[in-house]
């Protein structure tokens, strides 16, 4: 398989676990646990809202596809903690761009930053079976 191909393929897996994500805030919000942790709502299905986690999914599906022929033989424990590299971007560089300060300390305290580790958590998992499921036994 190419890089090309890996690449592509992690892509879409990269959006699907994406869409897990987005599925994983309307479960934190149905428990309960997103308003204790300060969030008012689940991100929206609406479009354009949808397409924003989607494609930014996708993108972070890049280098995992780049990553993925020396992560393959501990594939879900790369994809486990693989949701680290796009949530350390999200709490250092694109919260401090939106006002709401290192690690959303601005946003929400705490509590805020916890939901953002916990709701992003099934991101590089689902992507890893995504990307498993396409590829099959060898990259």
């Amino acid at each position: 398989m190419t890089v090309i191909q890996r690449v592509a393929i992690c892509f879409g897996a990269g959006v699907l676990g994406a869409l897990a994500v987005v599925l994983f805030s309307y479960v934190l919000f149905a428990l309960g646990l997103s308003e204790k942790l300060g969030v008012k709502a689940p991100i929206s299905f609406k479009s354009p809202d949808i397409y924003r986690p989607l494609f930014w999914g996708g993108l972070w599906g890049i280098p995992f596809g780049l990553l993925l022929d020396a992560a393959w033989t501990h594939l879900y424990l790369f994809g486990f903690l693989y949701f680290l590299a796009p949530v350390l971007a999200l709490f250092l560089i694109f919260l401090p761009m939106s006002g709401a300060g290192y690690f959303g300390l601005r946003q929400g305290g705490p509590m805020f930053t916890i939901y953002l580790l916990l709701v992003n958590l099934p991101f590089g998992i689902i992507t890893a079976l995504a990307a498993k499921a396409i590829i099959g036994e060898k990259p």
